[in-house]
């Protein structure tokens, strides 16, 4: 177990001791005959447990010196941390209570290829905004410019010193350029819309004009 994890682990028991001391009301939470004990483990040894309520912590934190996330997720970053992640947030029978010290835009998925920290990310921004977040998960497409207009707009952009992407959305819905936050990789400030190949090939004047800006004000 890395040295952050016991940390994060003692932190856990020392508050948990802490409360028992000031709540003897709640002794009888923690009594280990109980038909289901309760328990505080990492992700690692959680496996086969299953309660009614399980209260998440997620303790990645953030860089002091550049104040950006680290990237480093231990077990999540290795082949197959997605299915960690998978059992640790199907414990709970009932409801999940998410405690975490980041929140999903600080995860810049442009630094990291792990499935286990992307899904991570998915989930802490589906336990901030809930069902809308399902439909609204923008991805970087890796496609070129469909323009020279569009290219020369966002050269403009960068000449300026944005951090400039192209061809960002979800399902069939593209926006030409985006402009990353500068201090929440993981979100866009701002779209850019250049009237495209993506404008072009759509079939109504309704859909072109008035649908897209619909779409982008519900997704925020």
């Amino acid at each position: 177990m890395k040295a952050g994890r016991v940390a994060w682990l003692v932190a856990v028991l020392d508050e948990l001791m802490e409360l028992r001391k000031n709540r003897p009301d709640l002794e009888p939470f923690f009594r280990e005959d109980r038909p289901e004990a309760f328990f505080v483990k990492n992700l690692e040894n959680v496996q086969g447990d299953e309660r009614d309520r399980i209260i998440l912590s997620v303790a990645y934190g953030l860089n002091e010196e550049t104040g950006r996330d680290s990237m480093s997720f231990g077990p999540l970053n290795r082949a197959g941390g997605e299915r960690r992640l998978n059992v640790a947030v199907t414990r709970s029978r009932e409801a999940i209570t998410l405690v975490s010290s980041i929140r999903s835009d600080y995860i810049d998925l442009n630094r990291t290829k792990s499935r286990g920290a992307r899904l991570l990310r998915a989930y802490l921004d589906y336990a901030e905004r809930g069902p809308s977040a399902l439909a609204s998960e923008s991805v970087e497409t890796g496609r070129d410019f469909e323009s020279p207009f569009e290219e020369a707009v966002a050269r403009a952009m960068i000449n300026l010193g944005f951090d400039v992407r192209s061809q960002i959305g979800c399902g069939g819905f593209r926006i030409d350029l985006a402009i990353v936050h500068p201090e929440h990789p993981g979100r866009y400030v701002l779209g850019i819309e250049c009237d495209g190949a993506t404008y072009h090939r759509t079939a109504t004047a309704r859909d072109r004009d008035r649908i897209r800006q619909e779409v982008l004000e519900e997704l925020g």
